[in-house]
């Protein structure tokens, strides 16, 4: 797993959390806004929190499956995160599970691996990068550099994650992404529900039209 961040147990309920990389700031502060109790010391380059429990989002997920219940509060705390990073012209192309911290009942996207500065609302790509899992159309397609790719990339990789969770069913085949009918049929499930309709935004295929929103 490729981790840009080291968390550690400094006592019952206080942890440190120390992110590596460029682009850092952005995160820290993004961090600052759905955390209460936080602190950051420039001796150590760490932010400390109080919690009583934090987990790799790996480890957090039981069967690689969520409750409605929690994949709801994912959805909320990812996309206000998104909102965050964008009004500070940041934002990610796609992310892998271990880019998500849970702490308490908290999802909190803590890698710099895959967070650009955004121009005019675009990623711009000119070196090749190692695609993450929860991926989507725009980066797969990436075959051409220098390229521009729309920031909305990200939602559909949210889409995907979404999916991945409450259905334990992912959406990418390596390089491939699965038809239209085949997507269907995965999500049948959930179908008209707001869940069902959120991924549906996420997922479009013109990435002008995606949108974050859970009604």
């Amino acid at each position: 797993m490729n981790f840009f961040y080291d968390i550690n147990k400094m006592n019952d309920f206080t942890y440190s959390l120390k992110i590596h990389g460029e682009n850092v700031e952005p995160i820290y502060k993004t961090i600052k806004k759905m955390i209460k109790s936080f602190h950051y010391e420039e001796d150590t380059e760490s932010i400390y929190f109080s919690a009583e429990n934090v987990s790799i989002f790996t480890q957090y997920i039981k069967n690689n499956k969520l409750e409605l219940k929690q994949c709801i509060k994912l959805i909320d705390d990812i996309t206000k995160q998104m909102i965050y990073l964008k009004s500070m012209n940041y934002g990610f192309y796609g992310f892998d599970a271990n880019d998500i911290l849970v702490v308490d009942n908290l999802f909190l996207f803590c890698n710099t691996k895959n967070l650009l500065c955004l121009q005019e609302d675009n990623f711009m790509f000119i070196e090749p990068i190692v695609k993450p899992y929860f991926s989507n159309p725009e980066i797969i397609k990436l075959t051409t550099l220098p390229s521009v790719i729309n920031y909305k990339c990200c939602y559909y990789s949210l889409g995907v994650l979404v999916v991945f969770c409450i259905l334990n069913k992912y959406l990418l085949v390596g390089n491939e992404l699965k038809s239209p009918e085949e997507v269907e049929n995965i999500l049948k499930p959930l179908l008209n529900t707001k869940i069902y309709w959120f991924i549906k935004r996420c997922l479009e295929p013109n990435v002008d039209k995606r949108i974050l929103l859970l009604i």
